[in-house]
């Protein structure tokens, strides 16, 4: 990144530093949409005990991406802080302790192995799913410490306006993740989409260590650093907070499967959310994105103490994210027979995944809205409020209207779709009311 560059996201019009930012963060996240959506593609041709397979390795990962994000929302919001403030040192430093930080939680990540059968326990799964998920849990977590240490390669490279080394590595690895999976999945099963997964994550890592030698982070003239307590704690300090929310966010995940597993129709539920989810990723994606964009330009606009122009670039971002994934959610709401039916065989999982579509369409935007304010009180190194807001609205929400209206009175797996609704509905209205309120008193 040469100098001119340096300075887009804080001095350049920021219709251009967002769509800069938004660009290759939007097709990093189709690309990665595109590998989740073509390992549901393949698994699913199995068999809905496959499909449910990976998704309950799926809520296991979702759950330890706890110690993902505990590194990932931190590195991202100081590296651009000190990168917007002129300390490249500081930005290189960070790199480095967020590094250790991802490898440290990502072994730490391998003792869930000796935790699974308690865990899948308490989600009610079958046994012929645990054990046709047992072969891709173990490579997932095998493989985690990579997959860790990549997410905070990219997370820091977001922060100081690389979008475009995480988008080149992203679609490298997801082509080699599509192309095994489209060759070892038939022949192989889950083992082959096991065997998949690994691999894309070692090329993943293999291609950051290639491009980190051209970063303009490693240009950086200064002592090396091997160990920095204060960056550490920094780390923590805003990464505890978002740590928090994405793991009471997993659990709620976690318990929600749990309820659906309890219904009648448990396992076509379950893989009905699992296509759902995915499919509905397409939307996601865009708000992920967006998000990205604004906790960047947040961070570095507040590292320069341009605190107005943090401020129109977030309501820029989310104005434009919602432009762009209405049309999405209009396809997902017409489309969703024939998408769900794309991803399964089994006519019952097939019509709770297309119901499942069309309320997801519906409440989309609002997530959009939650996320993309959400990362700009991030970006400015507020975690706690994003965090303490997402919990509440699944755990005094969602999960007890779920368990009163489907498990105690017996309404079908469509009434736990609308919760799922309304809840996002919720936290999308009540995190850009925090994000007004409390951005107007740091002003």
């Amino acid at each position: 990144m040469d100098s001119k560059a340096d300075g887009i996201v804080v001095s350049s019009d920021l219709k251009r530093a967002l769509s800069a930012l938004a660009l290759p963060a939007l097709l990093m996240q189709i690309v990665q949409t595109a590998g989740w959506l073509g390992e549901a593609y393949f698994v699913g041709k199995l068999g809905k005990v496959e499909t449910a397979a990976i998704g309950l390795v799926g809520e296991i990962s979702w759950l330890l991406s706890t110690l993902t994000t505990l590194v990932t929302v931190s590195a991202t919001t100081l590296a651009a802080q000190r990168w917007g403030a002129g300390d490249k040192f500081g930005a290189k430093a960070v790199m480095l302790a967020a590094a250790q930080q991802s490898v440290f939680f990502g072994i730490f990540a391998l003792t869930v192995w000796f935790l699974r059968d308690l865990i899948w326990g308490a989600m009610g799964a079958a046994e012929e799913v645990r054990k046709t998920a047992q072969l891709y849990l173990l490579a997932s977590l095998l493989s985690f410490p990579l997959m860790n240490l990549a997410a905070s390669f990219g997370a820091v490279l977001r922060g100081i306006g690389d979008m475009k080394t995480p988008l080149l590595v992203s679609t490298v690895a997801t082509g080699v993740h599509l192309g095994l999976n489209a060759t070892l999945t038939p022949a192989f099963g889950i083992s082959g989409a096991a065997a998949a997964l690994v691999t894309s994550r070692v090329v993943a890592v293999a291609i950051f260590a290639l491009c980190l030698k051209r970063s303009p982070l490693n240009s950086v003239s200064s002592p090396f650093i091997g160990w920095s307590s204060d960056y550490h704690r920094e780390l923590l300090s805003l990464g505890i907070p978002a740590g928090a929310q994405a793991l009471f966010w997993s659990l709620a995940s976690v318990v929600f499967f749990s309820l659906l597993n309890r219904l009648p129709d448990g396992t076509a539920a379950v893989a009905a959310f699992t296509i759902g989810i995915r499919i509905e990723s397409a939307a996601f994606m865009v708000a992920i994105a967006f998000a990205m964009a604004t906790q960047t330009i947040v961070g570095q606009n507040i590292g320069a103490n341009r605190w107005r122009r943090a401020w129109i670039g977030t309501w820029h971002s989310t104005f434009w994210c919602i432009v762009v994934i209405l049309p999405i959610c209009a396809v997902l709401f017409c489309a969703s027979d024939w998408l769900a039916g794309k991803f399964s065989t089994d006519p019952l999982t097939k019509s709770y995944a297309a119901y499942y579509l069309r309320v997801a369409a519906i409440a989309e935007p609002f997530w959009a809205l939650s996320m993309t304010t959400g990362a700009a009180l991030q970006g400015a190194g507020d975690t706690r409020t994003p965090a303490l807001i997402a919990i509440l609205t699944q755990w005094l929400f969602a999960l007890p209207l779920t368990y009163v209206f489907c498990i105690l009175g017996g309404h079908s797996t469509k009434v736990a779709w609308w919760i799922v609704g309304v809840s996002g509905f919720l936290t999308g209205i009540i995190t850009a009311t925090a994000f007004i309120v409390l951005w107007r008193r740091r002003r």
